[in-house]
């Protein structure tokens, strides 16, 4: 059988030095194939400049701030209030738009290209609203060289009431949407957990065995698991632990010895889906 390609996506870089300094690391060892980036975060532009050097190891993205308190123009919209205000249609798409079209602005001045791919910092670009003000916005600035998308539908029924949470509140409806635009997305999602599990190489092992049992029915296309790691963290990050329990696993000789038993390679997802349709 031939190997799985899945992607591998560290979430928040830039949010903080830790972060940073495990991705690149991660990165000079080839162990991810994307990277998720706040580039309204103060040490955005800093940041940046360090992933000058990876830019054939994974595909690069912009990760949608609008919860974060991490420097530039970020507008204070706690989770549960944002979620509450998108439902209720309460939002101003017009802010949203000024918010990611200065966020995408900030990334192409740093990074010198292109969003690879599109999500969003506590997964806000899925809610309503925002979703629609991306997909319109990516068209018009983007034209035909669109980025991808992620979505947060798992590929199985197997999942915990976290992801139940995330498929429900507005997963499920941004790949219909997706798939409608003919806006290119991962097949399948995981990495989504409470980030209190102490054992966090049992989890992810778990998300390989599923994908090894899809991937022998013929569901190859792109799945996707999200990571959060870290080398060390500040006193006001609240998943800090988790995120140096994350990094200790991908920079350990169990990872590559898992991917091997499970048949399973680490590619960026723009290449997986070369040849796959929306």
């Amino acid at each position: 059988m031939n190997k799985i390609s899945i992607a591998l996506c560290a979430d928040d870089y830039a949010q903080h030095k830790g972060i940073d300094q495990a991705i690149c690391s991660l990165l000079s060892q080839q162990r991810l194939s994307a990277v998720s980036c706040i580039s309204n975060a103060t040490n955005w532009p800093a940041s940046a400049a360090l992933l000058s050097e990876f830019q054939q190891v994974a595909d690069f993205g912009l990760h949608f701030n609008l919860t974060e308190q991490v420097g530039v123009h970020t507008n204070d919209y706690p989770l549960a209030a944002l979620i509450t205000r998108a439902y209720l249609r309460q939002l101003d798409s017009n802010l949203i738009a000024q918010q990611f079209q200065r966020q995408c602005d900030a990334y192409e001045q740093h990074l010198k290209q292109a969003p690879a791919f599109i999500d969003g910092h506590q997964h806000v670009h899925q809610l309503p609203i925002i979703r629609e003000v991306i997909q319109k916005i990516i068209t018009e600035r983007y034209g035909n060289q669109l980025p991808w998308i992620r979505n947060t539908v798992p590929d199985s029924i197997r999942f915990g009431k976290k992801a139940l949470l995330l498929k429900l509140l507005g997963g499920t409806s941004l790949k219909t949407q997706l798939a409608q635009a003919k806006i290119a997305s991962n097949q399948g999602f995981s990495g989504v957990y409470d980030f209190n599990t102490l054992d966090y190489a049992t989890l992810f092992e778990n998300w390989l065995r599923r994908i090894n049992a899809n991937g022998k029915l013929g569901h190859l296309a792109g799945h996707l698991i999200m990571c959060h790691p870290a080398s060390h963290f500040p006193s006001h990050d609240k998943i800090g632990a988790a995120r140096l329990r994350e990094y200790a696993f991908f920079n350990s000789a169990l990872f590559p010895q898992l991917l091997t038993r499970y048949q399973i390679s680490i590619q960026p997802l723009s290449r997986i889906l070369v040849d796959v349709k929306p």
